[in-house]
């Protein structure tokens, strides 16, 4: 459930040193949030501006140590100041994750490195910049660009590659894990247990049936970064690709499930994810001009979009059957699950652990059931369609 809009990696300091870094201090000065360290180290910065707005750090070796808090009892929450509601701590592989939950309509402007000091810049009612990705080569015959100078993907070379008969390859990715519990119900539960079991049970359905080849992003409560979720996918030769969650709102009354294809604002950054990852599209360009690659590759990616967007329309009416809707229950947003341009997707958001009766419901293992029955019936039906 999160939107990557634009990246960057900072050094701070000009040296990177192999000893583990100390977050000492986590402050404020004016609108700006000021990260200060023991030494200086290189640190990620994520700004993600759709949905619950937030600037992530990730500082890939430290600890952190705030007047005498540290991460061995788990994650540190502090109150936020200004344009930040809330600071979330945790700790991630050998590093720090710090995650600065932005207030309604406050945004990333910029960030600064000096020495040991990080500093987060944030201003109001205003969009956040991008930062424009470096240039590569396409593997065609030359650089070549789309008209918003968002580079190409590789893309195979020669004649279209036709994929052999075999089973429907059906990655299922729960939501969140290990340090990142996601939403929090009314009474305590964790989106991360629930997404687990309901996948858990979703994987034996579809085993069951014998027409699917089926792949977990994972099958333990540990975090997988959504760079290596969509790898796994695309790694396993997808041809559908389910993302499962739990929602959570302000307002205690919301209810019900909804599903999620790519909203058409993210299919730039689906672009550029693509040419990042270095990945290879089944398309062939070699003998194209220009303009005719571009429709190309248009046409490719509005393919898988209308596949989500078929396989999306077939849940809902399978749901509705079984459980509760939300009003308004397709719905488009710019996740990061859902970007990869070559697999069909949909974020499935089985209820609202906010929602004291969809707490409890998602915490029955035969309402789960339930439910998922729906989503194998969807696929199945999906399928009898669709050929991979």
């Amino acid at each position: 459930m999160r939107l990557i809009v634009l990246t960057a990696l900072i050094w701070i300091g000009t040296a990177l040193t192999a000893f583990a870094q100390t977050l000492t201090s986590v402050s404020y000065s004016g609108p700006d949030v000021v990260l200060t360290l023991s030494k200086p180290t290189k640190a990620k910065v994520f700004a993600i501006g759709e949905g619950k707005p937030r600037v992530v750090i990730d500082i890939p070796t430290g600890r952190v140590n705030l007047n005498g808090k540290s991460l061995k009892n788990g994650p540190i929450t502090l109150e936020g100041q200004g344009g930040v509601k809330r600071v979330r701590l945790a700790a991630r592989d050998k590093g720090v994750r710090v995650v600065l939950d932005l207030q309604d309509k406050v945004n990333f402007k910029k960030y600064n490195a000096s020495g040991n000091i990080v500093t987060i810049s944030l201003n109001k009612g205003v969009t956040a910049p991008k930062i424009t990705t470096e240039i590569t080569t396409s593997t065609v015959s030359s650089p070549r660009y789309f008209k918003n100078s968002v580079p190409y993907p590789r893309l195979r070379p020669g004649q279209e590659v036709i994929k052999p008969r075999r089973k429907p390859v059906i990655v299922i990715d729960p939501g969140h894990g290990g340090y990142d519990p996601g939403a929090i119900g009314v009474k305590g539960t964790k989106e991360k247990t629930i997404t687990t079991a309901a996948a858990a049970e979703l994987y034996k359905q579809l085993l069951a049936t014998g027409r699917y080849k089926v792949i977990m992003t994972r099958t333990k409560d540990v975090y997988v970064d959504h760079e290596e979720r969509l790898r796994i996918a695309r790694a396993g030769g997808a041809d559908l690709f389910i993302s499962i969650h739990a929602d959570s709102a302000g307002s205690k009354t919301a209810r019900g499930a909804s599903v999620y294809t790519l909203a058409d604002r993210a299919k730039n950054r689906s672009k550029r994810i693509v040419n990042n990852q270095n990945w290879i599209m089944d398309v062939d360009l070699t003998k194209q001009s220009d303009p005719v690659g571009d429709i190309l590759v248009d046409l490719a990616q509005r393919n898988t979009e209308t596949q989500s967007e078929q396989f999306a329309d077939v849940l809902l009416k399978n749901l509705e059957n079984t459980t509760q809707l939300i009003g308004n229950s397709h719905r488009r947003a710019g996740y990061f699950v859902l970007l990869a341009p070559d697999v069909p997707a949909v974020l499935l958001e089985l209820g609202f652990l906010s929602n004291s009766k969809d707490e409890k419901l998602l915490n029955s293992s035969a309402h789960r059931k339930k439910v998922l029955r729906s989503v194998t019936r969807s696929i199945n039906s999906y399928f009898d369609k669709v050929e991979p």
